[in-house]
């Protein structure tokens, strides 16, 4: 999967590989809020059913954690 996410707590770890993140590899550089990993993720390109996809895989309870 090009999107992969990690829960570490109450935070996210993800890494992104090509063709998501408009073609570039990329990683969190310390674990984010789920907010923070969502915005960081679309300003890359991400596409929002991938990450949504991602968050899943990492946390199948991801909508309802605040």
């Amino acid at each position: 999967m090009p999107i992969v996410i990690r829960k570490d707590g109450e935070f996210y770890m993800a890494e992104v590989t090509p063709p998501h993140g408009q073609g570039v590899a990329w990683s969190t550089p310390q674990p984010m809020s789920r907010d923070e990993l969502i915005e960081a993720l679309r300003e890359r390109g991400c596409h929002q059913a991938d990450i949504g996809d991602a968050f899943y895989e990492a946390d199948p309870h991801w909508l309802s954690s605040d």
